[in-house]
């Protein structure tokens, strides 16, 4: 994706255009703008000619039974194929006329009046009639500062577009571009499908790139304070804060929100079809440091002399009607690659600095190009091991052809369609959840949040919606929705929810105790492995940039010891999938309660939730530990750990069990 975006070629001469007025921008960038610089003025650039090419989900394009019957004047074309590919077609835009960029100084405001033109286009088909938009155009959305619609050559909106990277190319100067954009159906086009519900229905991706003319830099500067330490912790860590994005407040130009991309096997009666989900996501540097955000393999960069960026994850997870907590989906790892700085004056980049903000759709969180596995990562330093990763394979230090996810299913979430259906979510919530991992950002429960979403199948479509507490209709709350399960703060009886902290990363054990009468208890106990991994670096490879990880994981043990005396059944596991060959098998001795992984297969990694469950005949009580235990690599032995945390014991019992620092 990115090489072929810096591949495009434009003509035309270059002219600079300047107005008075600022339709939609921002009061905040403007006043920071003006108070840096009085002389600064407000204005408007113009963008014309280039090429905008539109990327279709095939997938959504069966759903809502819309076709693409001809391309007329495309520059180029990848045609999409269901589950591999997106359907890319590129059309050259016109020279005459543009679209007006508004700016103070340096930084983008919003989108003015104009348009950019296009001769060629595309004619699609649907159950409800064709489409015709030869002669297309993108002009601003009304009511919003980053937004595009996109119309035919009579004036009517088809697609809108939000959640953009917009900006002047760093390799190219004279080039405007807005990327990684959203494209929506609009209003119109879904009531033409007679489906109104659709509205806002996401169908993949938008992105321009046009000649422009931002003219001499020393005389438009930035209007925020564009400069900040690079993070030096413990004095000065960094501090990635995920935020939710809203149309009516923001700057996105649509909600942030969640969605099905597409379904793997699913027919009007499949149970074992998968889901992949993901969602938009938007996030604020909330410290006082700098953040790297460079693209990978695009050179070396202080402050750690890599491609240094962070990294986007994102689970599911289902709390069913006896209240058990499962993980049904686990993405791979999304690599970010610049940073648009709104709301903070500043011009955007490959720096976040405080106060900016910055937001990435659903399309480009569904991008192969950008799409890894997590293994690659050493989640608590948020390094990357990129020798020999899926974009490196030989260790060259160069971008292999064709790295990254090889369709559409893989690095991305995968639910399977029995953890959604009857009898699994007869009263059973759900809830969607993604997080940040940014280097040196050690308060890491405020880089992640979480939302409770519904599912919904229609024939051998899915579709997701959010369950609002609000009147947007968001709910967004910050932390892991283990936090929602169990309160840290305040847990209720017989349950707690405790951090172990260790010098290879953080995990979270939560339990939650219920009585059953007749002097039985169930207990459960959630374990979440956020940032821990005892990796096995390659001696050969030793260094950024050109890292290599032999090995990457996590936890391989659960222990939970209890009362002498007492008796325990009913064991019960839950991983992140529908699997019973990798389960953890488990035993009973010494009075403990110990689960182990598979050999070689199926640790607890970070980012991962297992679930544990027995019932006993003995009551709640402080006073002893669990154990985890994490997994030996080559060269050192197994990692053993222990928490204080509620355990079965009887009254005026006393666990005594060997202890580890």
């Amino acid at each position: 994706m990115r090489a072929s975006i810096r591949s495009l070629v434009f003509t035309g001469s270059f002219v600079a255009i300047s107005v008075a007025t600022i339709p939609f921008a921002s009061a905040g960038v403007i006043d920071k703008a003006r108070a840096a610089d009085h002389a600064n003025p407000a204005g408007t650039w113009l963008a014309w000619g280039g090429q905008t090419r539109f990327h279709f989900n095939p997938d959504e394009l069966d759903r809502l039974g819309v076709s693409i019957v001809r391309t007329d004047g495309v520059a180029s074309r990848i045609q999409g194929e269901a589950g591999v590919r997106y359907e890319v077609d590129a059309f050259p835009a016109l020279d005459a006329g543009g679209l007006e960029i508004n700016h103070v100084g340096r930084v983008i405001s919003g989108i003015g009046g104009g348009a950019l033109r296009h001769a060629g286009g595309l004619l699609l088909n649907s159950r409800a009639g064709t489409i015709d938009l030869r002669g297309f155009a993108l002009r601003a959305s009304p009511n919003t500062r980053i937004g595009l619609d996109v119309v035919d050559a009579y004036g009517t909106v088809w697609f809108t577009a939000d959640h953009a990277h917009y900006g002047f190319e760093s390799d190219a100067p004279n080039v405007f571009s807005m990327r990684q954009m959203n494209l929506r159906l609009s209003k119109h086009f879904a009531e033409f499908l007679g489906h109104p519900e659709w509205n806002g229905d996401p169908i993949g991706g938008l992105d321009f790139r046009a000649s422009s003319y931002e003219g001499d830099k020393s005389l438009l500067v930035e209007g925020g304070t564009c400069t900040a330490p690079w993070p030096d912790p413990p004095t000065s860590p960094a501090d990635v804060l995920l935020i939710y994005d809203n149309a009516a407040d923001g700057w996105t130009g649509f909600d942030d929100s969640v969605y099905v991309k597409r379904c793997q096997g699913c027919t009007s009666t499949s149970t074992t079809g998968a889901l992949v989900v993901d969602q938009d996501s938007s996030l604020r540097n909330a410290g006082t440091t700098a953040v790297a955000w460079y693209t990978m393999f695009q050179g070396e960069f202080p402050p750690y002399n890599n491609d240094q960026h962070p990294f986007l994850v994102w689970n599911t997870y289902r709390i069913d009607g006896n209240g058990r907590i499962k993980q049904i989906g686990v993405s791979g790892v999304k690599h970010a690659f610049y940073t648009v700085n709104w709301n903070c004056g500043c011009a955007g980049g490959n720096v976040i600095w405080p106060t900016c903000e910055d937001t990435y759709s659903n399309y480009n969180n569904d991008s192969s190009g950008d799409l890894g596995p997590r293994s690659e990562i050493i989640p608590y330093t948020a390094q990357w091991g990129r020798c020999g990763s899926v974009y490196d394979e030989n260790c060259d230090g160069v971008e292999d052809g064709g790295g990254g996810a090889q369709t559409l299913f893989e690095f991305r979430t995968s639910v399977v369609e029995s953890e959604l259906q009857p009898p699994l979510s007869d009263g059973a919530h759900y809830y969607h959840e993604y997080w940040y991992v940014a280097r040196d950002d050690h308060a890491i429960y405020n880089s992640m949040g979480w939302r409770e979403v519904a599912f919904n199948k229609s024939g051998s479509n899915w579709n997701v919606c959010l369950v609002g507490d609000v009147p947007n209709g968001a709910d967004f709350h910050l932390g892991p929705t283990l936090n929602l399960w169990i309160d840290p703060t305040s847990p209720p009886a017989n349950a707690a929810n405790e951090e172990l902290s260790t010098p290879l990363g953080r995990a979270r054990v939560a339990v939650k105790v219920t009585s059953l009468g007749g002097g039985q208890w169930r207990y459960e106990y959630a374990v979440e492995n956020f940032d821990y991994a005892h990796a096995q670096i390659d001696a050969a490879h030793p260094d950024e940039p050109n890292l290599k990880l032999d090995s990457d994981h996590g936890f391989v043990r659960f222990s939970v010891p209890y009362a002498a005396g007492t008796t325990v059944s009913s064991l019960r596991f839950d991983d992140t999938d529908t699997n019973a060959g990798n389960d953890w098998s488990s035993s009973t001795a010494n009075n403990e309660i110990t689960w182990s992984a598979p050999s070689g297969s199926n640790s607890l990694d970070w980012g991962t939730l297992y679930h544990f469950e027995f019932v006993a005949d003995a009551p709640p009580a402080a006073g002893g530990s669990i154990q985890l235990v994490g997994i030996a690599t080559a060269t050192e032995p197994e990692q053993p750990y222990t928490l204080a945390i509620i355990v079965p014991q009887g009254v005026g019992d006393t666990i005594f069990r060997n202890g580890f620092d």
